[in-house]
């Protein structure tokens, strides 16, 4: 079964700037002059955000990465409340 992947989900906007200073993650949005630090989760769901992975996949991705991993459904919440404050804020495509 073959399914394009290409918009299954969010897509951080391609001029939007995601870099780790020290110890924190912090993205850079050129168009509205405004730096967001990022929490490491906050970090790993934006990472995700390709367009390739849907809020599902990336909850997934996000509670592997705990250790130890945590089921994606338990973060999933989480997860989509991230991604609709980056959309909020205008950072997805």
């Amino acid at each position: 079964m073959s399914q394009d992947k290409a918009a299954a989900g969010p897509r951080a906007r391609d001029d939007v700037v995601f870099r780790q200073l020290d110890e924190e993650w912090v993205i850079f949005d050129p168009a509205a002059d405004r730096l967001h630090a990022l929490n490491l989760t906050a970090a790993l769901v934006w990472a995700h955000c390709t367009g390739e992975f849907d809020a599902s996949e990336i909850a997934a991705a996000v509670g592997g990465a705990f250790d130890p991993p945590v089921d994606g459904a338990t973060v999933l919440p989480d997860v989509q409340a991230t991604l609709t404050r980056f959309g909020d804020e205008g950072l997805l495509a």
